[in-house]
C-alpha cells in the first residue's frame, strides 16, 4: 500500500503540469487533496517524523513570513499551503522508509513519467496529428486572463522532426525526468535491485527522450553526471589512502567547471544551438534583478508567478514581453521571492545535499551500495537545472530536495556514520537529521 501511495506521489508531482492540462485545476486539486490524505492514512507519521531539519524548516519558515509582507498575498497564502503539503509528503514518506526502497520508488516515479510522455506523443503523433493545446488553462488561469491558445501542449514533433515535449508539455522538464529516470536505473541496477531488461527499456527509452528533447540545459547536466558518476566509481576502487585526495580534487574540478559553466554560458548555449542568453533567460533575469534589489526581504512566495500581478507583470514587460511563469533560475527566483536570506538558504541546502551524498562515495568500498552515489547523480543534476529552471522551489523539485537533504547524515556536523550505512546506504528509517 504504501510503495503505490508514493510512487502515485512521485508521478503526480513530477507530472503536474500534464495533469492540470488534462484535468482543470478544480479536478487537480481534489487529485492532490486526497493525494496528501492518502499520504497521511498510509503511512500515519508520527509527530517526530514530521519535525524539518533545521535548515528545511527555517526556508519554509520564511516563506510562510513573507505572507505578511508578500505584494500578492493571497497567490503567496495559497503557494505556502502547497509548500507545506509538499514538505508533509517528502518528510512523510522517505522518513517511513528505507532509502534503498525511496529509491525504488523514486525510480518508478520517474519512469512511470517517462513512458507517460512517450505515450502522449505516439498518441498526438498516431492519432490526433496535429499539434495539441492543453484541455484546461492550467495555473494560466490564477492570473485573471484566458491565455488558451498560446500554449502549446504537444508540436506533433515525433514523426515530423523537432523536439518533444512530452506529457508536461515542455522540452526541459521532460528531458530533465529521462535523466534522472536514467540515473536511479543505473544505480539500482549496480547495487542489484532491478533486473537488466527493466534497466534496458528504461535506457533506451530515456536516451530517445534526451536525443529528442534537445535541452541545451539537460545535455549539460548529462555531461557533468557522466563525469561524477565515473569519478564516484573510480573512487570506490581506490585505497583508503587515497580516497580524500581523489575526493578533494573532483570537488575542486566540479566548483571549477561550474564556475566556468556560468562564465562562458554563452558559448556553450551555442554549441547547442541556443541563443546566447539561454533562450530569451537572460532578458528575464536582467529584469527581475532591479526587483530582487529593490526588496531584500522579497515580495512573496509564490512558486509560479502570478503574471497579471505586480511586479510580475512589469517583469514580462521588461524582458521583451517573452511570457514566463517564473524566474527560469531556482536561486535568482527565491531572492526574488523569499528575499536575500531565502536564497543563501536554498543554496546553502543545496551544497550541503551534495556534500552529504559525496561524504558517503568517498567512503565508500567495492561491494557496498551505489545509492549513496545516486544522491549524488541526482542533487548535481537538480542544481544544474536550477541554473535555467525554478522547479527546484516547487512541485517535484522541492519534494526532491527535502528527501534527497533527509537521506544522508549531515556533512558538517558531528554525526556519526556507521559502516552499515556506507556498506549498504541505509539508515532506518531514513532521516534523523535534524
Amino acid at each position: 500500500m504504501k510503495d503505490y501511495v508514493a510512487v502515485w506521489v512521485m508521478v503526480l508531482l513530477i507530472s503536474g503540469q500534464g495533469f492540470r492540462y488534462l484535468l482543470g485545476l478544480p479536478v487537480y486539486t481534489a487529485v492532490v487533496i486526497a493525494t496528501i490524505v492518502a499520504v497521511g492514512v498510509a503511512y500515519r507519521p508520527s509527530s517526530r517524523t514530521l519535525v524539518p531539519p533545521l535548515l528545511i524548516g527555517t526556508f519554509v519558515g520564511i516563506a510562510t513570513l513573507t505572507i505578511a509582507w508578500s505584494a500578492t498575498r493571497m497567490v503567496t497564502l495559497l503557494a505556502v499551503a502547497v509548500l507545506l503539503a509538499l514538505t508533509f509528503m517528502a518528510l512523510t514518506i522517505v522518513r517511513e522508509t528505507t532509502v534503498a526502497t525511496f529509491m525504488g520508488q523514486l525510480y518508478r516515479g520517474f519512469q512511470i513519467s517517462l513512458f507517460l510522455g512517450i505515450a502522449f506523443e505516439m498518441v498526438v503523433a498516431f492519432v490526433i496529428r496535429r499539434p495539441v493545446e492543453p484541455l484546461s488553462n492550467d495555473l494560466l488561469s490564477l492570473a485573471g486572463e484566458n491565455y488558451q491558445g498560446s500554449t502549446v501542449w504537444s508540436e506533433n514533433n515525433l514523426l515530423q522532426g523537432g523536439y518533444l515535449q512530452g506529457f508536461v508539455g515542455n522540452r526541459n522538464p521532460f528531458g530533465t525526468i529521462a535523466l534522472m529516470a536514467l540515473i536511479c536505473a543505473a544505480i539500482l541496477y549496480l547495487d542489484r535491485r532491478i533486473g537488466l531488461i527493466d534497466t534496458a527499456v528504461t535506457g533506451v527509452a530515456g536516451i530517445a527522450v534526451l536525443y529528442l528533447t534537445q535541452s541545451a540545459t539537460v545535455a549539460v547536466a548529462l555531461i557533468y553526471t557522466l563525469g561524477l558518476g565515473a569519478a564516484g566509481l573510480i573512487i570506490r576502487r581506490t585505497s583508503r589512502g587515497w580516497k580524500r585526495p581523489l575526493s578533494f580534487v573532483v570537488l575542486g574540478f566540479t566548483a571549477a567547471a561550474g564556475i566556468l559553466t556560468l562564465k562562458y554560458h554563452r558559448v556553450i548555449f551555442a554549441l547547442f544551438d541556443r541563443s546566447a542568453d539561454a533562450t530569451n533567460r537572460g532578458d528575464i533575469w536582467s529584469a527581475m534583478l532591479p526587483f530582487a534589489l529593490q526588496r531584500p526581504e522579497g515580495w512573496g512566495y509564490v512558486a509560479f508567478w502570478p503574471v497579471s500581478q505586480e511586479p510580475y507583470v512589469t517583469i514580462v514587460e521588461n524582458s521583451g514581453g517573452f511570457w514566463a511563469a517564473h524566474g527560469h533560475n531556482a536561486y535568482l527566483d527565491a531572492w526574488l521571492q523569499v528575499g536575500i536570506l531565502g536564497a543563501v538558504l536554498l543554496v546553502t541546502i543545496v551544497v550541503l545535499t551534495y556534500l552529504d551524498a559525496w561524504r558517503l562515495v568517498e567512503r565508500g568500498h567495492r561491494g557496498e551500495s551505489f545509492i549513496p552515489l545516486g544522491w549524488a547523480l541526482l542533487t548535481a543534476v537538480l542544481a544544474l537545472q536550477g541554473l535555467t529552471e525554478s522547479r527546484m522551489l516547487s512541485e517535484w523539485g522541492w519534494f526532491l530536495l527535502v528527501a534527497l537533504y533527509c537521506s544522508a547524515p549531515g556533512a558538517l556536523t558531528l554525526t556519526l556514520i556507521s559502516e552499515e550505512t556506507v556498506r549498504t546506504g541505509d539508515r532506518t528509517p531514513s532521516g534523523d537529521r535534524a
